[in-house]
């Protein structure tokens, strides 16, 4: 877990995963300190509902439920069944890896991150240095 307390991871999954679930969707329904398990369900946008379990040990998904008999849900909640109960370290490693519309969401957050980064660490066209060195010039041939 990223956070000290387990409700504190339950309440942080229940906001920062909206841009690659059905928004609002995540509902912590199990917030057990005492014994370190925490259950929730959300909708993945490929329309399964999941019921994730959270402990100590991990994340898991412990159910899911196609929403309607199309795909691409139908394909999902059947990728989703091989991996019923399996640990994860994260929880952004268990939607990626069941929920190619999550993946595809996270990696585009990702790369929109990573640009507004470089673009902040672009120089400005006009260093303090530059104007110096652009008045010198402006000096020296006029």
């Amino acid at each position: 877990m990223r956070f000290s307390s387990l409700s504190a991871e339950l309440d942080a999954i229940t906001r920062e995963f909206d841009y690659g679930i059905v928004p609002g969707s995540a509902t912590v329904f199990v917030r057990d300190e005492a014994n370190g398990i925490g259950r929730l369900d959300l909708t993945l946008l490929e329309g399964v509902m999941i019921v994730v379990e959270v402990t100590d040990q991990g994340y898991r998904v412990t159910s899911c439920s196609p929403l309607c008999n199309v795909d691409p849900a139908l394909s999902t909640a059947h990728n989703i069944q091989n991996h019923l109960e399996k640990p994860f370290e994260s929880m952004e490693n268990l939607l990626m890896t069941i929920s190619p519309i999550f993946r595809e969401r996270f990696q585009q957050a990702l790369f929109d991150k990573l640009q507004s980064v470089q673009q902040g660490l672009k120089p400005n066209k006009q260093q303090p240095h530059d104007t110096i060195t652009h008045s010198f010039d402006d000096w020296i041939n006029n």
